[in-house]
């Protein structure tokens, strides 16, 4: 199912957002929140303070997390969608609107957090917690989307034209050091079979030319031959 189109507004940046550290964003991203879970999940039965404050600030941490994710993720979408097929483009548009959707909720579940920081109520956090876990399963379907666009399209991977450049010359290499590590017998035979290939061949065909030959004469009937032989019978009859 898809979901409906979400922006962020734009705002420049005093700096420029270097390529390929989406992935490190991407690792917080995805972690981050299994911790907040656990965390929530120990406070619904110590509801210990200490541990509701701790969840708030890794939520804060999160969000900005998120942010970065999405910044990074625009940069490397943007230098790859040129080399990409449309089924790929459209993997990577689908990736990056439910990455515009997990920024707002990061947003929205930590003003919700801070909201069950101050209301202590065992329901509302019963509810934040099935909240973050909804979360925490939308965040991984997101990481298995970006995985499906490195491994399955190849977004971002620099180093496959370079494997593919590397092959041939190392390819050449070991052909190289094959052949230098060839006796100087083993050449020698080497030239003279190559040299005795072509002598071989012409013996072949010459005897090939010489059988057709030999059945030719000894099949063809000549005029003359043809004409003493009715003679013959000729005589024989009188």
């Amino acid at each position: 199912m898809s979901l409906p189109p979400l922006t962020i507004p734009q705002f420049p940046l005093p700096f420029d957002i270097p390529e390929m550290i989406h992935p490190v964003f991407v690792h917080f991203a995805v972690a981050l929140p299994v911790l907040v879970l656990l965390i929530e999940l120990i406070n619904l039965f110590t509801k210990k303070r200490a541990l509701g404050v701790m969840s708030f600030f890794f939520m804060l941490l999160i969000a900005a997390v998120f942010v970065g994710a999405y910044l990074t993720g625009s940069t490397d979408g943007k230098a790859a969608k040129a080399f990409l097929s449309p089924e790929a483009k459209e993997a990577l548009l689908g990736h990056k609107q439910l990455g515009i959707y997990l920024v707002y909720a990061s947003g929205l579940l930590m003003l919700f957090k801070l909201f069950s920081v101050f209301i202590r109520k065992t329901a509302i956090k019963v509810l934040f917690f099935l909240v973050l876990v909804v979360f925490t399963v939308a965040v991984f379907n997101e990481g298995k989307k970006g995985g499906a666009l490195v491994y399955q399209y190849g977004v971002n991977v620099k180093s496959v034209p370079a494997i593919g450049k590397a092959i041939e010359p190392k390819a050449a290499t070991e052909v190289k050091k094959e052949e230098s590590s060839e006796t100087p017998v083993v050449k020698e035979k080497k030239a003279e079979g190559a040299e005795q290939a072509p002598a071989q061949e012409e013996s072949k065909k010459a005897e090939e030319k010489s059988k057709i030959e030999t059945v030719t004469a000894e099949t063809a009937v000549t005029p003359e031959a043809t004409h003493e032989s009715t003679a013959d019978e000729g005589n024989m009859s009188k």
